[in-house]
């Protein structure tokens, strides 16, 4: 099948990104592959496969469609949910071998009864909030949850975890956060709470905070190849989103012509347009309009107009020799040239998680090197 618009996913990339992962933490740390949200917008199979290939020792995900996604595809894998679901997911969650994060004695009620009623024994993680304020529990909730666990004999508890804010931003605060985790886990341990498997780090925390990997890290962003802060250093991390479509149409438009919706652009001369066909239909941000750029033969060039559902356009006027059917990369390499996901983050005023997750299906994902 001809793709019009292909998210090309460099599986071999991602690979290479996990191992580097490895480098970083060492050989006796846990690896949790952060696939949520189709793998951060690549491809929710596709990664999670390549992921468990290069050593990851279970997948992080964040809804049940998720994990029947994953296991009708005959992902095996461990899989632990990152975030609250319903609670009446909790039945179908255990039934898929799902590890269940519990912020709360309700949601931790709804673990225990679902696991009387599949009659299996249910693994699940505390999540303890020391300064994300979001979903864990406060330190005076984990104590009643754990005290909870330990009495029921359908629960098994495998993990301890929390979140950082502001690890790609504020190291201080973070060292701060690890402290107060590491401190209450350790007390805990002393008055003889078997506290299980502890994981805190991010990608950001993975990359600047050695002191806070503990015994499991959960990468996310650096899998894909994407830095999570600036000025990092850490091993060399390979894209792995490639995103192509090419050139549908092109027309020459006089001096003081509009081009698009609302006549957002008006050309400053006799311009040549080539209209590409992918719009926020695919997840191209609609405010990319006269802000963006793409590669056409090997050269960047600009966004113009307003971005539409279906179509972009773009001024090929400096480009020499272009012609319909030519390729363009909006995120991606093209003859030494590239443009990056947080080029585009920018440029539209955003984040790099956004860029990627906002892909939509319509955008085919295409795997190589798998």
């Amino acid at each position: 099948m001809t793709h019009t618009n292909a998210v090309i996913i460099d599986l071999a990339a991602l690979r290479s990104n996990l191992l580097a992962v490895r480098g970083l933490v060492g050989p006796s740390r846990r690896i949790l592959a952060c696939v949520k949200a189709n793998a951060y917008g690549h491809d929710l199979v596709k990664c999670s496969r390549a992921a468990v290939e290069a050593g990851a020792a279970a997948l992080g995900i964040a809804r049940l469609g998720e994990a029947v996604a994953l296991r009708d595809a005959g992902v095996e894998a461990p899989l632990v949910l990152l975030g609250p679901e319903s609670l009446a997911a909790t039945e179908e969650l255990l039934a898929l071998d799902v590890e269940i994060l519990v912020d709360s004695l309700p949601r931790l009620d709804a673990v225990v009864e679902a696991a009387k009623h599949r009659e299996r024994r249910a693994a699940v993680h505390l999540a303890l909030d020391v300064g994300m304020g979001r979903f864990e529990a406060s330190p005076s909730e984990a104590e009643q949850i754990i005290d909870r666990i330990l009495r029921e004999k359908v629960v098994q508890w495998v993990g301890v975890m929390t979140h950082f804010p502001v690890a790609d931003t504020d190291p201080d605060r973070t060292r701060e956060q690890w402290g107060r985790f590491d401190r209450i886990t350790t007390e805990w341990r002393q008055r003889g709470i078997p506290v299980p498997m502890r994981h805190a780090a991010n990608s950001a925390a993975i990359l600047t905070l050695p002191e806070c990997h503990a015994e499991m890290v959960r990468p996310g962003l650096m899998l894909y190849g994407i830095k999570p802060c600036d000025g990092t250093a850490g091993p060399l991390l390979r894209p792995v989103l490639r995103w192509t479509t090419h050139v549908a149409a092109l027309h020459w438009h006089d001096q003081g012509a509009s081009v698009g919706y609302g006549g957002t652009f008006v050309a400053p001369r006799r311009t040549l347009v080539a209209t590409l066909p992918v719009g926020y239909g695919d997840g191209m941000p609609w405010i990319a309009g006269n802000r963006g750029w793409v590669l056409v033969r090997d050269r960047r060039s600009p966004v113009i107009g307003r971005v539409s559902m279906d179509q972009i356009t773009v001024d090929v006027t400096d480009v020499p020799n272009v012609a319909l059917g030519d390729e363009v990369v909006i995120i991606g390499e093209q003859g030494g040239e590239r443009i990056t996901v947080e080029e585009w983050a920018a440029w539209t005023g955003t984040i790099s998680y956004e860029v990627t997750t906002r892909l939509l299906p319509r955008a085919a994902r295409v795997g190589i090197n798998g």
